[in-house]
C-alpha cells in the first residue's frame, strides 16, 4: 500500500487561464481519431444501443464529427448500418425536411412533430434562408441564414468527415473475440473498428485482438484501457493500433466502480496513456480517445489538455432526435431511454455480452434511466464545439496540439469546486 495512487477526475481540476494569441472563435479544434482520420469537431459518439445507429452516425459525419455504431445487434444488421452511412450524402442538409419561408413557426413545429424531424431547412424565393431546430416538443429555435451558418460554419468551420472517395466515414464497435463480425464490418466499409470491451488489459483479450488485427484493413482503436502498463502491453503485442480508447467506469450509467470496485477516471486514464505514449515517442502519433464522464465542453478541454485528441460522448447524444431510443412523455416533459451496455436490458439482447468478462456476464455493471429530450444532435454538437473553443481559448491554446504543451490544469479543493460553480442563489 506504500505506492497507493491518487486518481483525479474532471471535477478535481480546473483549467489555468493563459495568455491567448487568438479569439475563442479562431481556436482550431480539428483533431484525429486515428492517424488517417481527421475530424473538424473532436467528438465521437459512444457505441451504445441507445445512442448510435446509422441516423446518428450520418448526422455526426456530415457535421465534422464521427459516429461509432454499437454492436448489440446481429453482425449482418451492424454491417447494414455501416453500409447505410457509406451510401448517405455528405451534405448536412440533404435529408432534412424543407419548409417554405412563409409557413408560420407553429405550423412548422407541427410538421416536424408529424415527421419526427429534429430540424428543417427554411427555403424562400432565393433559396436557403435559415434553419429551424426543435430542442423540445412545445418549443423550438428559428435560426436565420446568418445565425445558422454562424452556429456551424462561421466559427468552427466543420468539413464533413469523409474518406478519399468522398463518402461519409463511420466507426463500428467490435469484440476482439468476434473475428467474423470484424471482417463483415470491414467489407461493409467501416473506416475504423473500435474495440468495445470494458477492460482490454487481459491476456486473452489482447491475444485475440492481436490475431484479429491481421484479418482486417480498417484501422483499429484499442480499449478500454486505464493504466500506463495496459497501454504498453497492448502496443507491444498488437500490431497497427491506430488509437487508444481510455477510461474505466466514468460513464454516467456505468456502475463498475460500485459493483466491482474497479475504476480509472477518464482524466487519469488519459494522463496514464499519454505517459506511456511519450515513453515510446508516440504521443500525437497514436490518438487518445477520452471515454466516459465528459459532461460538457469544459470536461472535454480538460481531457485534451491532459493529452487526449478526441472525446467520446454517450449521454450528451442520448437525448437527441437522432438517437435510436424512442421518445417517452412523462407529465409535460419528454425523455429518451438511456442505458449502460452492462445494464440488465442491454445484456438481455446478448449480442454484446462479452463486453465484460465471462464470469461477470450475470452481474449488472450498468444502469438504465431517462434523459431529457434535447432536439437535434446538430444543435448539441454546435454548442459543444463553440464551448470547446471557448475553453481552449481560456487555456491560451489556439489548437488542440497547442493545448498539450500550453494548457495547464490545477488541483482545486472541495471548497474550491463549490465556489467555481453557481452558488448562493435560489433556483
Amino acid at each position: 500500500m506504500n505506492d497507493l495512487k491518487e486518481f483525479l477526475t474532471f471535477d478535481d481540476v480546473v483549467i489555468v487561464p493563459g495568455a491567448s494569441p487568438v479569439e475563442p472563435g479562431e481556436v482550431n479544434i480539428s483533431s484525429n481519431i486515428t492517424p488517417s482520420i481527421s475530424l473538424s469537431i473532436p467528438v465521437i459518439s459512444s457505441p451504445m444501443d441507445t445512442v448510435t445507429e446509422h441516423r446518428m452516425a450520418i448526422l455526426l459525419a456530415r457535421a465534422g464529427a464521427l459516429g461509432v455504431i454499437h454492436r448489440n445487434m446481429p453482425r449482418e444488421e451492424q454491417a447494414r448500418q455501416v453500409s447505410l452511412v457509406k451510401k448517405a450524402s455528405p451534405s448536412i442538409w440533404s435529408e432534412v425536411p424543407r419548409i417554405p419561408a412563409d409557413v408560420e413557426v407553429a405550423a412548422a413545429f407541427i410538421f416536424m412533430d408529424e415527421t419526427g424531424a429534429g430540424a428543417a431547412v427554411i427555403l424562400g424565393p432565393n433559396g436557403f434562408e435559415g434553419v429551424i431546430l426543435r430542442p423540445g416538443v412545445d418549443a423550438g429555435y428559428w435560426y436565420g441564414k446568418a445565425e445558422a451558418l454562424r452556429l456551424l460554419y462561421s466559427t468552427v468551420k466543420p468539413l464533413p468527415t469523409i474518406d478519399s472517395d468522398g463518402l461519409l466515414r463511420v466507426g463500428a464497435a467490435i469484440s476482439p473475440f468476434d473475428v467474423e463480425r470484424a471482417r463483415m464490418l470491414d467489407r461493409a466499409g467501416a473506416d475504423v473498428l473500435v474495440v468495445d470491451v470494458a477492460h482490454l488489459h487481459n491476456a486473452n483479450a489482447i491475444s485475440a485482438l492481436a490475431r484479429l488485427s491481421k484479418e482486417v484493413s480498417a484501422e483499429i482503436v484499442a480499449g478500454n484501457l486505464g493504466t500506463k502498463e495496459g497501454v504498453l502491453d497492448v502496443l507491444s503485442r498488437v500490431e497497427n493500433v491506430a488509437g487508444l480508447r481510455v477510461g474505466i467506469s466514468s460513464g454516467s450509467i456505468c456502475s463498475t466502480g460500485e459493483v466491482a470496485g474497479a475504476a480509472v477516471p477518464t482524466l487519469t486514464a488519459v494522463m496514464n496513456a499519454r505517459e506511456a505514449l511519450e515513453e515510446l515517442g508516440l504521443h500525437g502519433k497514436i490518438p487518445i480517445i477520452a471515454d466516459g464522464g465528459v459532461r460538457n465542453p469544459g470536461d472535454a478541454a480538460k481531457a485534451i489538455i491532459a493529452g487526449a485528441s478526441v472525446v467520446m460522448g454517450g449521454r450528451i447524444f442520448a437525448g437527441t432526435e437522432e438517437s435510436p431510443a424512442p421518445k417517452i412523455r412523462v407529465g409535460g416533459k419528454v425523455y429518451k431511454p438511456y442505458r449502460g451496455m452492462a445494464s440488465r436490458g442491454a445484456m438481455e439482447r446478448r449480442f454484446a455480452a462479452d463486453r465484460y468478462s465471462k464470469p461477470s456476464k450475470a452481474i449488472e455493471e450498468g444502469v438504465e434511466g431517462l434523459v431529457p429530450y434535447r432536439g437535434s444532435a446538430l444543435e448539441v454538437l454546435a454548442e459543444f464545439a463553440s464551448g470547446l473553443q471557448a475553453a481552449l481559448g481560456y487555456a491560451g491554446a489556439p489548437s488542440i496540439r497547442d493545448a498539450w504543451t500550453k494548457g495547464r490544469l490545477a488541483r482545486v479543493s472541495a471548497v474550491g469546486i463549490r465556489e467555481v460553480r453557481p452558488h448562493d442563489i435560489m433556483t
